[in-house]
């Protein structure tokens, strides 16, 4: 079951949907989305996935910067 959460004190709405990946090429698996404001979109990629691999597009909807999905039922905060 997904967990939600805020990673940040950001109250901008965010511009950026950062998706965290674990394995690779036909393994990888979507462990994290990470919605980030303009100016936080390279911490989300470094920082807020936790070591996972960042692939960033144009968030759709209204989203604030910080907030999180974790797809993994192990991972948290």
């Amino acid at each position: 079951m997904p967990t939600f959460g805020k990673v940040a004190t950001c109250t901008s709405p965010a511009v950026w949907m950062v998706e965290g990946y674990s394995g690779t090429g036909g393994t990888a698996s979507l462990d994290r989305t990470v919605y980030a404001c303009q100016r936080h979109q390279v911490t989300a990629e470094a920082q807020w996935l936790r070591g996972l691999i960042p692939e960033s597009r144009p968030a759709s909807g209204l989203h604030w910067c910080g907030t999180f999905t974790d797809y993994d039922p192990e991972a948290s905060g």
